[in-house]
């Protein structure tokens, strides 16, 4: 048995090349095995014309048959398969129309029709106009044979209705037809479905490639700057034993102060890593909110520092969308806290405004603070990516990056313009389609601290 196995499968890929054929590959294998088998029909024919002593007629049809299989694997052999499609669709038929003159019917000829209208079918099935010419042909050389042959060989057919195998083969190829239709149908459904899983499953497989590269960046630099505090800390409790134990008291004092700095830093890096954490594992439900209160309540949060800066800052109405208020508080709070701390100006200044188009809600975030050079804008939104010491400006260098993350999945956008020295405005447009319409104006926030 493994040894026919081995055969049949060397005739199944005759001429077969996986990589260049693509779809076709199954039409190529499918043509091969029938070919062979007609082969084989065709010298067991040979040989039954020798016990039975058929006509001379009879014996050159097989042997044009014998030719044209042969030619047919040759030119499968050498890749011809154009060739061995047109030979095999379009005079394999014409060949069966002569045994049927010569020996009037009876010998299976529905079957071998309906078998070459429905290979054409499937041969064609990229070439609609081939498609439908090459099943038409089969079929209109049947009708026409049989109708000869019981025109002007009536002695010959044995049947009470001579016409009988003519609507028998109508009727099937009438329901195989149907058949096919039907199965195509299913099949551009299944394929187009197929095409959609796809392409969601290469979207979700970059998703994940993009989430894996990030937490690896995320990890290693994390684990950076943690240790850095750390090491600050551990140095300075040794210095702070070292002068208790000569007691040089004001010394210990700066190291505690250093110590102090130090547990602030790794304070604010561990929380900001696990509000990157909670924002990504949060499920999308949304809720309706008013951003005129999340803005309230983040200027709420920021009224020492607005009072120790004698700061402003001035926002105009804004609508209720469809979000997470979790996620607008962290965008707010991280761009209205930049504004003011980067800073140098004596009154900082933070404006907030909105502007809804045809398909989007943008907000726009201005200050007047120090502005960030042009080489820089694609960096300031990398986790962890700092343009400043500690030293002078306080902070983890995750904020802009949160706020990133924050917009994408909202399906937005988040760009800057900024020069050094001029301030910075940050745009962030997100689709209209979590935008609510209502009729009631909002009253103007506006924070003027002192």
């Amino acid at each position: 048995m493994n040894h026919l196995k081995i055969v049949w499968d060397k005739i199944t890929n005759n001429g077969v090349d996986e990589a260049a054929l693509g779809r076709d590959l199954v039409k190529i294998r499918l043509l091969n095995q029938l070919i062979f088998i007609a082969f084989i029909n065709s010298l067991l024919t040979i040989f039954i014309y020798f016990m039975t002593n058929e006509s001379i007629e009879f014996l050159l049809i097989t042997l044009a048959n014998i030719i044209l299989e042969l030619s047919c694997i040759t030119a499968t052999y050498y890749k011809k398969h154009h060739i061995t499609r047109f030979l095999s669709c379009w005079f394999f038929p014409t060949l069966m129309v002569g045994y049927i003159l010569i020996l009037g019917g009876n010998f299976g000829e529905v079957s071998g029709f309906t078998a070459f209208a429905l290979i054409n079918f499937i041969i064609y099935n990229d070439k609609k106009y081939l498609q439908i010419a090459s099943v038409v042909y089969p079929c209109l050389l049947f009708i026409a044979s049989k109708l000869y042959v019981i025109e002007y060989a009536i002695e010959s057919v044995s049947e009470e209705n001579p016409y009988a195998e003519i609507m028998t083969f109508v009727v099937v190829i009438i329901v195989l037809g149907l058949i096919m239709l039907l199965y195509l149908e299913s099949l551009r459904k299944y394929e187009a479905e197929q095409v959609v899983l796809i392409q969601s499953l290469e979207q979700k497989n970059n998703e994940l490639q993009s989430v894996n590269t990030e937490l690896e960046q995320f990890t290693y630099i994390a684990s950076h700057d943690l240790k850095t505090p750390l090491r600050t800390i551990n140095s300075h409790i040794g210095l702070a034993k070292r002068h208790l134990n000569r007691k040089k008291y004001e010394e210990v004092e700066i190291d505690l102060n250093f110590v102090s700095q130090g547990a602030k830093q790794m304070y604010a890096l561990v929380s900001d890593i696990l509000e990157y954490k909670m924002m990504s594992n949060q499920e999308d439900t949304y809720e309706e909110l008013d951003l005129n209160e999340v803005i309230a309540d983040v200027l709420s949060g920021l009224k020492i520092l607005m009072v120790e800066r004698n700061a402003e800052v001035l926002t105009s109405p804004f609508p209720k969308i469809r979000g997470r208020k979790r996620d607008f508080t962290i965008l707010f709070q991280n761009l209205i806290e930049n504004g003011l701390k980067y800073n140098e100006s004596k009154s900082p200044k933070v404006e907030l405004n909105i502007e809804i188009t045809e398909n989007n809600i943008i907000l726009v975030i201005q200050d007047n603070g120090i502005g960030i050079a042009p080489e820089f804008h694609h960096k300031i939104f990398q986790f962890f990516k700092r343009l400043h010491t500690q030293e002078k400006y306080q902070g983890t260098g995750i904020g802009l990056g949160l706020c990133k993350k924050i917009v994408s999945n909202y399906n937005g956008e988040i760009t800057i313009d900024s020069s050094k020295g001029k301030g910075t405005i940050f745009k962030i447009t997100l689709p209209k389609s979590i935008y609510i319409p209502t009729t009631i104006e909002h009253k103007s926030i506006a924070e003027n601290m002192v």
